[in-house]
């Protein structure tokens, strides 16, 4: 029942973060859809349910799904009603907007959303899997993977690396407490990325880091132009984002140190 409890006041917190963001009078829009980019979308899917079963595959591609709502969903609560899905081959998908947020808090808070959009849903599957183990195991097996999936996922995502969403998030905070440092935690961010790369022997997260040092300059002329976020503001932001760090590691654990 405890369990049972926290599952619903998560997905309570949620909903009250992302009031007046969840829907929108003109739907969810998922811009980028060609034939050519559908085609290996679905090459990738197929890719992950044949190395990690089938199971895996569906459950991957909805994690990435609500991660990427959770962005789209937090742009609409700070004022970007034009927020929309793109969907990028072999990397998921990334929510856009054709501008910037006004505030480096807007910023991290959008950052942040797509991991903790993700953390009720998660907590729920891993619950609702026990409960159900006795009278239906092929769905207790199903959200119990939904449930590990999505949290290495975004345990993944949320580390302090350049450009993943924990990199955003920690050069905001960075240059509330050091301000003028925002070019060396990018690039030290970018190196570390690298690094992560070639240690895991990953070609693809090599792609993407390297694809991602590309707006190093740009992102932090972005930040720069933002209205900049207090220490104070900071330090409730550092400790959001260490909850969310924290929940996404304990739900992923079992597929986290498998990948690591």
């Amino acid at each position: 029942m405890i369990e049972l409890a926290v599952s619903l006041a998560l997905c309570a917190a949620t909903l009250v973060a992302l009031r007046g963001g969840l829907t929108s009078p003109n739907g969810t829009t998922i811009a980028g859809l060609d034939p050519q980019a559908m085609g290996m979308g679905l090459l990738a899917i197929v890719a992950a349910a044949y190395v990690w079963g089938p199971l895996y595959g569906l459950a991957l591609i909805l994690a990435v799904a609500l991660h990427e709502f959770g962005h789209v969903a937090a742009y609409r609560v700070a004022g970007h009603s034009d927020a929309r899905f793109r969907l990028v081959p072999l990397m998921g998908g990334v929510a856009i907007s054709d501008t910037a947020p006004a505030s480096q808090e807007k910023a991290f808070f959008i950052a942040l959303m797509g991991p903790g959009i993700c953390i009720a849903p998660m907590v729920v599957a891993h619950i609702a899997a026990e409960l159900v183990w006795d009278t239906s195991p092929a769905l207790s097996d199903f959200l119990w993977t939904f449930a590990a999936v999505t949290g290495a996922l975004n345990f993944f995502n949320l580390l302090p690396l350049w450009p993943l969403d924990g990199g955003r998030c920690m050069q905001i905070v960075a240059s509330a407490f050091l301000p003028g440092s925002t070019s060396m935690v990018l690039l030290a961010m970018s190196a570390a990325m690298i690094a992560m790369a070639v240690w895991m022997q990953s070609l693809l997260l090599f792609l993407f880091a390297l694809i991602g040092s590309q707006s190093l300059f740009q992102a932090g002329a972005l930040l720069s132009a933002q209205r900049p976020m207090g220490r104070p503001r900071a330090l409730l932001a550092l400790a959001a984002y260490g909850f969310t760090l924290a929940a996404h590691l304990l739900g992923g654990s079992w597929l986290v140190s498998r990948l690591f």
